[in-house]
């Protein structure tokens, strides 16, 4: 690995980020925590994907170099820089085991994935495949899978096309499920700017989504013009957008059922209490 590599400007970063979100050779800053064991050492909740459901993993951390180094000017034997492999076991099923190799520098609060196993995209795809295949069309979730993958293998810019390409899906697919209450024609809306069709949904959309619609220009700088680097660094927060739209929908499906069962139990009521 190179100096270079490592000494990139680094980013702060939480213990389910670190181990699930997070990309290889993403420098990470843990200065705002209290020591690096609030990352290699507890607990954290996660999905299994081995076990397909949500769970605890303790974490283990074992040294496996230690790097000599010096600290302003001297010597720092309290603290250390190196490569160490943390390991995250299921608490539910011990058969679960997660295996993430990494590059810890204690001296400037700084830490890298730059291995692991299973990989990053095999994590993710069993969580998302269980969490949206009813809500996400067969192709949007494949193209979610292959963003997730590529990112997995370092392609930042390339996994902005196809979170690009599901973002306008989304969007798309909002209007014509609601276009008999929106005071817009079709050719209208398709003429709108990205952030126009977004402003015209905002009844329909996430809050959040409404706050930040200027992310759809994010995805569109992302396959043009910003580098892989800077891509990988900004495709989490990107996904959890399309994120947020998806668990909106599950909401508002899990509301429809509820409010169909009221009404079905309701009507059961009316019609025993008039015939009684």
């Amino acid at each position: 690995m190179s100096k270079e590599k490592i000494s990139e400007e680094p980013k702060l970063i939480n213990k389910h980020d670190f181990y699930f979100e997070t990309s290889l050779y993403e420098l990470l800053d843990y200065s705002g925590l209290e020591d690096e064991k609030n990352l290699l050492l507890g607990d954290v909740d996660a999905y299994s994907a081995k076990n397909s459901t949500d769970t605890t993993y303790s974490i283990k951390f074992n040294w496996i170099v230690k790097i000599d180094t010096k600290y302003a000017g001297q010597y720092t034997p309290d603290l250390v820089c190196g490569f160490g492999v943390a390991t995250l076991q299921c608490k539910r099923k011990i058969n679960d085991v997660l295996r993430f190799f990494i590059y810890n520098d204690e001296i400037n609060k700084e830490i890298m994935k730059v291995g692991q196993w299973p990989s990053l995209a095999d994590l993710q795809f069993a969580e998302i495949g269980k969490k949206y295949d009813g809500v996400l069309p067969e192709e949007d979730l494949k193209n979610l899978k292959k963003a997730i993958g590529l990112v997995a293998h370092g392609a930042g810019a390339g996994s902005f096309v196809y979170l690009r390409r599901i973002f306008e899906n989304l969007i798309f697919e909002t209007f014509n499920n609601n276009i008999s209450t929106l005071n817009i024609t079709e050719d209208d809306f398709e003429k709108q700017r990205m952030e126009e069709k977004i402003e015209t949904l905002k009844e329909f959309l996430p809050s959040q989504l409404i706050e930040m619609k200027f992310i759809y220009g994010i995805f569109g700088k992302g396959v043009h013009e910003l580098s892989e680097e800077e891509c990988l660094k900004y495709f989490g927060p990107l996904k959890l957008s399309i994120e947020l739209i998806l668990d909106q929908k599950i909401e508002n499906i899990k509301k429809q059922e509820r409010d169909a069962f009221v009404k079905k139990e309701l009507q059961k009521i009316n019609k025993q209490i008039k015939s009684s």
